[in-house]
């Protein structure tokens, strides 16, 4: 196994667990707010577990299929961000941000998988 695929499950289970542990914070940086505990329940299990169970997939399985398919989630993220900037003129030094995260872990995951 490649280390740069590893390196992105890595990343997709670190913010899983920031996402779990930091839900406030999460939500200032991807810019949501939380309505109340019914909100901060959607980022725990969004950007906590979702992220968690991606990222701790790839690393339980060791299968390039799963490396490819959680790299492709997170391109299609970047993707479909940078399309909002567009239809949705939401330029914004955050969502460039988002695009360059997103695109980055999605090419680490799918890096000497295809």
């Amino acid at each position: 196994m490649e280390f740069t695929p590893f390196l992105g499950a890595f990343c997709t289970l670190a913010l899983g667990v920031w996402g779990l542990v930091a839900p406030r914070k999460v939500a200032v940086l991807v810019g949501v707010t939380p309505g109340g505990a019914l909100g901060l329940s959607e980022i725990r299990a969004t950007y906590g577990g979702i992220f968690i169970g991606l990222g701790a997939a790839c690393l339980w399985f060791q299968q390039s299929e799963v490396y490819v398919a959680v790299g492709l989630a997170w391109l299609l993220a970047a993707v479909s961000r940078v399309v909002s900037i567009f239809l949705d003129q939401a330029s914004s030094s955050k969502n460039a941000g988002g695009v360059i995260v997103e695109a980055a872990i999605g090419s680490l995951l799918v890096a000497g998988m295809l």
